[in-house]
């Protein structure tokens, strides 16, 4: 009988986020956006994956800056450009950014809440009742600092880009904001790679209707829910990794 368990078991034998994507993706040369690109670890990963890919690279802190660099260098065929920039709905030269002591991947425009019912860390240090490291917790984060911003529909321009086969987004909470900065251009992308934070580590948090309000008039439908992190705390599901595909690769 083809139960739940066996049709997970017959999946589990064929695919993982990484085949899924490639299944997804039928060229060798994929143009791809890689929204958030932090230190290149998601670039490294698609040059693996596709070598002949052209990667843009978008990323704000200059704290990776320098593995980017030289990402770029390694592949000085201008198959991985960086720019040095934050993305979003408004271009902008000084727009405020938050950074933490904690790891450069949690920086983003939206603070990590000190009144979170959510963060283990928090509820642990506020448990034990050590105000001392319960400071200094709270002065490691959100640190300010201004960034330039760009909306992608302009860089599409610009670039004369006619079809983005993959946009990965990993910005802590400001995807409704890049997806509305592709304008009309986001019929053109083949497939969406994001992260959707439901939990209140920081001060926004996500629902599916935040971005399926951008994602679903452009033909972009859910097609898989590669990642699940739940909360060994209170048992909640704080975020998820979603696969979003266009209804013309869908056909």
């Amino acid at each position: 009988m083809d139960n739940n368990q066996n049709r997970t078991e017959k999946y589990l034998e064929k695919f993982n986020r990484e085949k899924t994507i490639k299944y997804l993706n039928k060229q060798d040369s994929p143009i791809i956006f890689d929204v958030g690109a932090n230190n290149g670890i998601s670039a490294i990963e698609f040059k693996e994956w596709w070598p002949e890919a052209i990667i843009h690279c978008f990323e704000p802190q200059e704290e990776c800056w320098s593995a980017l660099n030289q990402l770029e260098k390694k592949y000085n065929n201008e198959s991985i450009l960086v720019n040095k920039c934050a993305v979003g709905s408004e271009s902008k030269k000084n727009t405020l950014f938050y950074t933490h002591e904690i790891t450069t991947g949690q920086s983003g425009f939206h603070k990590i809440s000190d009144q979170s019912k959510d963060s283990i860390n928090l509820n642990s240090l506020k448990t034990d009742k050590d105000l001392d490291q319960l400071k200094k917790y709270n002065d490691s984060l959100n640190h300010e600092r201004n960034v330039e911003v760009i909306r992608l529909d302009s860089y599409i321009k610009k670039n004369k880009i006619d079809r983005i086969n993959l946009l990965k987004i990993d910005t802590q909470g400001h995807e409704p904001e890049v997806f509305e900065g592709l304008g009309s251009n986001l019929s053109k992308v083949d497939i969406v790679i994001t992260e959707l934070m439901f939990y209140d580590f920081y001060e926004r948090s996500l629902s599916f209707s935040d971005i399926e309000k951008y994602l679903l008039p452009a033909g972009l439908r859910l097609y898989d829910i590669s990642h699940i992190s739940k909360n060994p705390m209170n048992g909640r599901t704080d975020w998820v990794d979603v696969i979003y595909v266009n209804d013309e690769i869908i056909k």
